[in-house]
């Protein structure tokens, strides 16, 4: 899985603040992309969700969608 970075808005935090979330997010990311098959099309998509629980603090369960569903 590739190392994906959000460039999303910046927040007032220190680096090693921001360095323990990112790698929170890497960590629940990697484990989301392993539950799911190690799909190489959607890591961008894993890592918004692993992003997601951080932020909500509600994780996915296995019966949680994680990838987009194609109708």
């Amino acid at each position: 899985m590739k190392n994906h970075h959000h460039n999303g808005p910046v927040h007032s935090t220190s680096t090693n603040s921001r360095s323990e979330i990112h790698d929170s997010i890497a960590a629940r990311a990697y484990e989301l992309w392993e539950r799911e098959g190690k799909p190489e099309n959607q890591t961008e998509t894993i890592w918004l969700a692993a992003e997601q629980e951080l932020l909500t603090g509600h994780r996915a369960q296995p019966a949680d969608p994680v990838l987009p569903v194609s109708f």
